[in-house]
């Protein structure tokens, strides 16, 4: 079973809870992320895709 957590350039991605058995599937699925604003990695382990994703919090304006 794949990690749930990766650390890829110090940014902690988390695992999306699939495993593709195609890459485009796993394209398909990302791009899917990437339009919602999540950062994304693709990675193939032991002949499955595996999508990371990561989203930075969005900051809110202060109402003091």
């Amino acid at each position: 079973m794949p990690v749930n957590l990766r650390v890829i350039d110090n940014k902690k991605y988390m695992w999306d809870g699939k495993e593709y058995e195609n890459e485009g599937d796993a394209l398909n699925v990302a791009a899917a992320y990437k339009k919602d604003n999540f950062d994304v990695q693709l990675i193939q382990e032991e002949g499955k895709y595996l999508i990371y994703t990561r989203r930075v919090a969005a900051t809110t304006p202060s109402t003091n």
